[in-house]
């Protein structure tokens, strides 16, 4: 194998596994109640509020993201987090344009899930809209807060997502089950190297 395409055949492998690295840090949250109709309390929870709300942690920064897309005109307002003793959650110094976020109110989670809410976060003003609508994300800078810390419990977040299709609404909690899309880009990466690899191995 050549010099040049031995860089080539790095060159894939390094971007391949970059890829399906930063495509792993994609979590989805876990509906646990919803209103059948506008006005109602009744537990209607869908998939379609698990699939277009999503979250992601680097290093100390957590971002919540509203999926874009066609006929999304859904919007993240209330947010709450259950912290352990000594986290920190701030609002991330640079909010992206039309989100504005300012500590209060929070998703209003049901007092079922008996959770401790040590922060709470909502859209400054009203219209909503000043709240993450579709394509958009706010972000959160943690403190003494690690993806295990996640993973096992000891610091929840969740949220409330509004006008969803048929005027739904529903309150979300974190699960640390990666989104489907990260998977495949996961296998995709494994795929490519395994290739790679195999290619060589029959020239050798």
């Amino acid at each position: 194998m050549s010099h040049w395409i031995k860089r080539g055949v790095k060159a894939v492998i390094a971007v391949a596994v970059t890829a399906s690295g930063a495509a792993a840090q994609a979590y989805s949250f876990s509906c646990v109640t919803g209103d059948v109709t506008p006005g109602s309390n009744a537990v209607g929870c869908t998939t379609v509020g698990t699939s277009l709300a999503s979250w992601s942690l680097l290093g100390n920064v957590l971002t919540i993201q509203n999926a874009s897309g066609a006929g999304n005109g859904s919007v993240i307002t209330g947010i709450s987090f259950d912290s352990s003793l000594g986290d920190t959650v701030a609002l991330s110094a640079t909010q992206g344009a039309g989100v504005l976020y300012t500590t209060g109110g929070g998703a209003h989670l049901p007092a079922s899930l008996n959770w401790t809410v040590d922060f709470n976060f909502q859209p400054d003003r009203k219209p909503t809209t000043n709240g993450i609508n579709a394509g958009e994300s706010l972000a959160f800078n943690l403190g003494g807060v690690s993806l295990a810390d996640i993973q096992n419990g000891s610091f929840k977040f969740g949220l409330h997502i509004q006008a969803l299709p048929g005027g739904r609404s529903e309150k979300l909690v974190t699960t640390a089950v990666p989104e489907p899309e990260s998977y495949a880009m996961a296998l995709a990466g494994l795929a490519v190297v395994g290739g790679m690899a195999a290619r060589r191995r029959s020239r050798g």
